[in-house]
């Protein structure tokens, strides 16, 4: 009699423990719902200003060094009511210079097909993370997100772009692998003084031409290697 009640009871705990696993499982799920507008929202404020400031950066010569720092985004306003709000965080997560060549580097995470090495281009990549907190009304964080973003760069307009990125949700599936590069697929029309117009043909890459002020005549003044990196992954996706 008292083995079977105290089954019974283990039964009933079980149950409710049950419940109250997929409860706050489901819990999880409608609060990440809720917020994934307010982390796209600070995701691409962030995005925003990474690229101005690495932007301007180039426009004046290259990447200073030691590498610039970045301070937290002072948060703004998630919603109408202003109940939640967000703050971003940015920094800057290449683990060694790139070493340019006609292979690629295996020892390096990252491999950038094409880049265009004219000096007046001089087409590198830069890496850097981007953490999203949402805050309650109380300045509780509720959500943080993060990922990797991957900044193509340049010595010309437009002097920065984003070649890649990857959500750190998936850091438990491919942490070894830094985020995907877009740029340099093959040009359709290598040299832009021939065929199609500079930019017209329909590839990632950069192409360069010197043209002669008087003449007009073009000059095909591209070259191309490819550009191995290694860059730190970012930290976890949802949390909590």
């Amino acid at each position: 009699m008292l083995a079977g009640t105290l089954a019974y009871v283990a039964l009933i705990a079980l149950v409710g423990a049950t419940i109250l696993s997929a409860g706050l499982a489901m819990t999880h799920m409608t609060v990440a719902r809720m917020m994934h507008p307010y982390i796209a929202a600070g995701y691409q404020r962030a995005a925003v200003s990474l690229e101005q400031t690495i932007g301007a950066n180039m426009q004046a010569g290259g990447m200073p060094f030691p590498a610039p720092t970045f301070t937290p985004i002072p948060a703004a306003c998630a919603n109408a009511s202003c109940t939640y709000t967000t703050t971003e965080t940015i920094g800057l997560t290449e683990a060694s210079p790139a070493t340019p060549g006609p292979d690629c580097d295996s020892s390096q995470t990252n491999c950038a097909l094409n880049v265009q090495v004219n000096r007046y281009v001089s087409e590198g990549r830069l890496t850097a993370s981007i953490t999203v907190d949402v805050l309650d009304a109380k300045g509780y964080v509720v959500a943080t997100r993060s990922g990797t973003v991957v900044l193509r760069t340049m010595l010309t307009q437009p002097y920065v772009m984003i070649a890649g990125s990857r959500d750190g949700a998936f850091d438990d599936v491919i942490d070894s692998s830094a985020a995907g590069d877009d740029g340099g697929a093959p040009p359709a029309t290598p040299n832009p003084c021939a065929g199609a117009k500079s930019g017209a043909a329909d590839d990632t890459t950069v192409r360069a031409e010197y043209r002669n002020q008087q003449t007009s005549s073009c000059t095909d003044a591209g070259a191309w290697a490819n550009s191995s990196y290694s860059a730190t992954s970012g930290s976890g996706g949802w949390s909590p």
